[in-house]
């Protein structure tokens, strides 16, 4: 009985209110329609030719580092840009001779010097279809800038596709003798140090470093002037050998890449290692030592030492 009574409640304010109801359907309907259309045509808009060449103009001209906050001028941002798209046109054509010639001299030697290296490691593996990319500045410090680069097909870029061939780089502008040359293949940069520290007979020299976007490589010279062999770990524990910056925060060596028998060192003969530290590239964690912590001098009666040097 009350379904019924309330049926006829809302079919008498129906009839009662009928020519209203109607148009405040219609309006809002003509909102939702209107609504629709400014959407629509605000979409059209942003994805015209014009506005998409724009968005690409952008995104391959960062002014500022995303990491430091830091700008860079106009003009070199676009000396930086340059090369880099002569880099990328030159692989997408085909030219990988061309693009090989823009490489610092440092960064030819990480493929040994050889354009087929480069050609089989970097090109022919990176460029098998033609590329387009964005840009994001990441850090710059003493006129070098290093750009993350990502790079996607540009027929996928068209067609909204999947992104299957897509991959990453980092690229870091140098100046090498007033021209600016490129480092490809997270290669940031080598820089030379030439520190030596002695200390109960043992002679350690670090003599460069390489540095990559997740990892610095450490060049060093051992000489064992004392009368028994000597090593400079047993391998076990990484923090033997490791980085130390301002705030003696350590940064690991990856002491498993070595073999045992090249952490030791005969009286009195000279090594040469390759120690790769667990370091991230930044240019705000300065590294300022290289600290061997259980270095054993006797292994008959297991005297040891530490050696830190100032890098």
């Amino acid at each position: 009985m009350e379904v019924i009574i309330a049926m006829n409640k809302i079919i008498r304010y129906w009839n009662q209110n009928r020519k209203k109801i109607i148009i405040i359907i219609a309006i809002i309907a003509f909102i939702i329609i209107m609504l629709n259309v400014i959407n629509y045509m605000f979409k059209q808009m942003y994805n015209s030719p014009e506005n998409v060449e724009l968005n690409i103009e952008d995104r391959q001209k960062p002014t500022q580092s995303v990491i430091t906050g830091q700008n860079v001028s106009k003009d070199i941002t676009e000396e930086n840009i340059n090369i880099i798209k002569e880099f990328v046109d030159y692989c997408n054509n085909n030219e990988p001779e061309k693009a090989y010639e823009l490489l610092s001299n440092d960064c030819k030697a990480e493929f040994n010097n050889n354009i087929n290296t480069f050609i089989n490691n970097y090109h022919k593996r990176n460029f098998q279809t033609q590329k387009t990319y964005d840009l994001e500045l990441m850090f710059n410090e003493e006129n070098s800038y290093t750009y993350k680069t990502t790079y996607y097909d540009a027929n996928i870029l068209a067609t909204g596709g999947p992104t299957a061939g897509n991959f990453e780089d980092y690229l870091t502008i140098i100046n090498q003798n007033e021209e600016k040359k490129l480092n490809i293949n997270g290669f940031i940069k080598k820089q030379e140090i030439n520190q030596s520290q002695t200390t109960d007979g043992v002679q350690i020299t670090i003599k460069n470093k390489k540095v990559y976007r997740d990892y610095e490589q450490y060049r060093i010279s051992i000489n064992n002037n004392t009368q028994n062999t000597i090593s400079i770990s047993d391998g076990q524990n990484s923090e033997d050998i490791c980085l130390l910056d301002k705030n003696n925060v350590k940064y690991v060596s990856f002491l498993h890449e070595i073999p045992l028998y090249s952490l030791s060192i005969k009286p009195k003969r000279t090594t040469e290692l390759d120690i790769t530290f667990n370091k991230i590239y930044d240019t705000y964690r300065i590294m300022t030592k290289m600290q061997f912590s259980n270095i054993c001098l006797n292994q008959e009666n297991n005297t040891k030492t530490t050696i830190t040097i100032k890098i």
